[in-house]
């Protein structure tokens, strides 16, 4: 817990919990939603997409977005951790905390399983869509959802 405190009392996190500017708590909050809605967003596409939905835009069409994941992912790590320093003590004994981080940590292994199962296959770029992929896919909304909502309720939850 010690080292919770000392985040949560490091220059950096007064400065991001209490600076008037602009470039503190709105910017980087404002940015960890733009990269959730990157990461999340980009993996629902490609969810909906094994699911059935568009199937007239070739799968081919959607391999450059382990570029968007992984952009937004590490706009969203770094704002997340400093969105925590703020609060860290608080947060630390959250369980909801640790639920969103697993359910994030899921998601990505389905997206990692995903990827190797369907994009990185030539073949299956344009083969029928495996009962493996499907299944994935609709585990894949489960867990960004669950994640989703999770960080959501951390603001209300104690």
């Amino acid at each position: 817990m010690e080292l919770f405190t000392r985040l949560q009392e490091s220059g950096f996190a007064a400065w991001v919990a209490s600076s008037p500017s602009l470039l503190a708590y709105p910017t980087i909050l404002t940015l960890h939603t733009v990269g959730m809605a990157i990461v999340v967003g980009t993996c629902v596409v490609m969810d909906l997409r094994l699911l059935g939905v568009g199937a007239d835009v070739p799968l081919i069409a959607l391999r450059g977005a382990p570029r968007l994941v992984w952009t937004g992912f590490l706009i969203n790590a770094a704002t997340g951790l400093a969105l925590f320093t703020t609060d860290a003590e608080h947060k630390a004994t959250q369980t909801v905390f640790y639920i969103k981080l697993a359910l994030i940590f899921l998601a990505l292994l389905i997206y990692g399983r995903i990827r190797r199962l369907v994009f990185r296959n030539p073949a299956a770029l344009t083969a029928p869509i495996t009962s493996e992929a499907r299944a994935l896919a609709v585990a894949s909304l489960i867990l960004w959802t669950g994640a989703t909502v999770a960080g959501r309720l951390m603001a209300y939850l104690l």
